[in-house]
């Protein structure tokens, strides 16, 4: 499909005038609809652009590469993280304590799963060109971010904060920018979190004469977890927010 035609999509999304699940709307329908629609009935202007947020829900596909989330459209690049595990390239432990999806998909495989009829819920990270940098799957009784049960990764859950609090040490898995997972406890990275590294995250950073330690850029970190690197790492949580994270070796 030409990217004219999956922009001119993206918008109609966007604009409320794709109708999910009709079958007999084709995209070139589309297309044809958003050139005679009128922009004052739309809202539509030619610099209207998608933007970057998080979308929670039912994922219903489109188009090869192109997918639905609460008629919010979006596509799927080449570096696009799709974890699934549960109905989407399904696995016996393909599901973790969160709730989440735990097994890294392909972009065929969860095409020709929704393609089959079967019910996908999914959180997408999507940026503001309409591209997911993340697809994760959960099971539909757990809503992202659900707080981990008491115990998980050595400490527990802080009452009336709905985040966890303690200490988790083990592989770092990458749920979306900004979001991980240790040892089946999920938590977020704030800008105020510092990361220590050096040895595959930051592995060219410069260490401080004092301490030996390698400061790790927030960016480099999550770029490193998000093209698959296998990072172990100690893990200090507040809330469900990490305020040191320090990479430790095998």
């Amino acid at each position: 499909m030409k990217r004219d035609v999956r922009t001119t999509t993206l918008a109609l999304a966007t604009f409320g005038l794709v109708v999910i699940g009709s079958a007999g709307c084709s995209t070139q329908d589309m297309v044809e609809a958003a050139a005679s629609a009128d922009p004052a009935q739309t809202g539509a202007t030619s610099g209207t652009e998608a933007e970057a947020q998080n979308l929670t829900g039912e994922l219903e596909f489109l188009a090869p590469g192109e997918f639905i989330i609460d008629d919010q459209a979006f596509f799927v690049a080449e570096d696009t993280q799709i974890t699934g595990g549960i109905y989407a390239c399904p696995a016996d432990d393909g599901v973790g304590p969160d709730g989440r999806g735990t097994v890294e998909c392909d972009l065929e495989s969860l095409e020709a799963t929704l393609q089959g009829g079967t019910v996908v819920f999914a959180e997408v990270a999507m940026n503001e060109d309409g591209i997911a940098e993340s697809i994760t799957e959960y099971d539909e009784d757990s809503e992202p971010g659900t707080p981990e049960e008491p115990g998980q990764g050595g400490g527990e859950d802080t009452p009336g904060t709905g985040g966890f609090t303690g200490t988790a040490t083990g592989e770092l898995e990458y749920r979306a920018p900004g979001e991980y997972v240790v040892d089946g406890t999920s938590f977020y990275v704030a800008e105020d979190t510092l990361i220590t590294a050096g040895i595959y995250a930051c592995a060219d950073g410069v260490q401080d004469p004092d301490t030996g330690n390698v400061t790790c850029d927030f960016d480099e970190f999550d770029a490193t977890l998000a093209n698959g690197t296998v990072i172990l790492a100690s893990v200090e949580i507040v809330d469900g927010i990490a305020g040191s994270i320090t990479e430790y070796e095998a």
